[in-house]
């Protein structure tokens, strides 16, 4: 899974003063610039920006009535890549320190040096109990007693946190503490069972964290039965969208649909559709965002082990015109639906090799249905004249076709591999893959 990064930000007050924000990042690394933006729940705003200078250091000057948020450095690009996120109170300055290995160490920030305490003394519990609990013989007063031992702790460094903004996360993600522990089985039931207990889905604060979805993908994942590894996490998936349900709709479809993204990232395609199809869709559709849930629906649609979205096209015999459906072309091992355009040079290349290769192949194995995504048809006719063993398709108004649409074609050429049923079991990016699905040796 990829780690999420999470962070805290900036929540300064009215001060009579400004206060900095000093960077020293490993001269090593030849980081050119920082940008300072403030996180919300629906975006990432611009605040300011310096430039890094040879010895890697540079500063921000914060003014006193910015808006109190989540705030977020990015040093380099891609942006979702080089960032990281912290907690800005405005009583205090922050400066770090970001090494060659980009371990960020926080030098004055009393708010983000109890945060790092927090999640450094965090994983060397989590540490401890998995290993008494992964013990053949589970000796079930070490373990009470280690939670007591976590319990007290947390509840020490709560204290050393009243009045700081960092409070507010620490006791959202308070560990659960079992004060007479029975069986491994019952300990992990009630740990989650009471998993959100003290997280305020509605408090902005909260909100405006990377808290929420790194706690969601946690429960999701954490609490998966490895044996029934799907079902399980779609059960999951219920329970974090039946928490969230106590926040207003648009943060509801902001969390899920960030955690969707995740999901897909990831390629956990089953887990993306449940949630999709069972909370997101429902959520932008009462809010009216049609194009999110038209996404949603697209990326199911196309997703492997569906059914290829059906399409239709004319074929002419004489003054006779009829209409194909793609659901209905005679059974074949295999088809490929590949997208390409007459005006794009790479399809130039690939689509003739394609052709070429389907030639070598008993007749019928394999039926290429060939869309070529068009402005105009008379540049299309003589190139797809070329490929007479093709299915050729005519679509039209190119990036806005109908077929194209259905199937998120973004660039040509674009392939898809569909079983004898018609079933989506492939997605090659390039004719190779194409090939190598087909086993066509080269």
């Amino acid at each position: 899974m990829k780690k999420i990064l999470l962070g805290l930000l900036l929540f300064p007050l009215l001060a009579m003063a400004q206060q900095t924000i000093t960077g020293h990042f490993a001269p090593e690394n030849s980081f050119q610039f920082g940008i300072l933006y403030r996180i919300a729940p629906d975006n990432v705003y611009y605040v300011t920006d310096a430039n890094i200078d040879a010895e890697g250091t540079f500063e921000l000057n914060i003014k006193d009535d910015i808006t109190p948020g989540m705030y977020r450095i990015v040093y380099n690009l891609p942006q979702d890549q080089h960032f990281f996120d912290f907690i800005y109170s405005g009583k205090e300055p922050v400066e770090f320190t970001f090494d060659a290995e980009k371990v960020i160490t926080f030098n004055v920030s009393e708010e983000n040096n109890l945060w790092a305490e927090y999640h450094k003394n965090s994983a060397e519990f989590a540490s401890q109990l998995t290993a008494l609990l992964d013990a053949e013989n589970i000796k079930e007063k070490k373990v009470e007693g280690l939670l007591k031992k976590q319990n007290d702790w947390h509840t020490a460094i709560l204290a050393r946190s009243k009045g700081m903004l960092v409070y507010d996360f620490i006791n959202a993600v308070k560990p659960h503490f079992e004060s007479n522990f029975t069986t491994y089985e019952a300990y992990k039931l009630s740990a989650k069972k009471n998993y959100f207990d003290n997280f305020d889905f509605t408090k902005p604060l909260i909100q405006n964290s990377g808290l929420p979805l790194e706690q969601s993908i946690l429960y999701i994942f954490n609490n998966a039965d490895t044996e029934n590894l799907i079902p399980s996490r779609n059960a999951n998936i219920d329970e974090v969208a039946h928490k969230i349900k106590i926040a207003e709709g648009k943060y509801q479809k902001l969390l899920l649909s960030n955690l969707w993204d995740f999901l897909t990232a990831n390629e956990l395609v089953d887990e993306a559709n449940h949630l999709a199809t069972k909370h997101l869709i429902p959520v932008a559709q009462q809010l009216g965002d049609t194009a999110l849930a038209t996404r949603l629906r697209t990326y199911k649609n196309i997703s492997i082990g569906s059914k290829a979205p059906n399409f239709s096209w004319p074929e002419y015999e004489g003054d006779k015109t009829y209409i194909k459906y793609l659901h209905d072309l005679e059974p074949s091992e295999r088809f490929v639906i590949a997208f390409w355009s007459s005006l794009c040079s790479h399809c130039l290349k690939e689509i003739p090799k394609l052709h070429a290769k389907i030639e070598t192949m008993s007749p019928g194995a394999v039926k290429v249905v060939a869309i070529g995504l068009e402005d105009f048809e008379a540049e299309w006719t003589p190139v797809a004249s070329r490929f007479p063993l093709f299915i050729n398709v005519l679509g039209l108004k190119k990036w806005d076709n109908e077929i194209g649409n259905s199937y998120d074609v973004t660039e040509t050429p674009t392939y898809f591999i569909l079983d004898a049923d018609k079933n989506i079991i492939e997605k090659p990016q390039t004719l190779e893959e194409v090939i190598k699905a087909l086993a066509i040796e080269k």
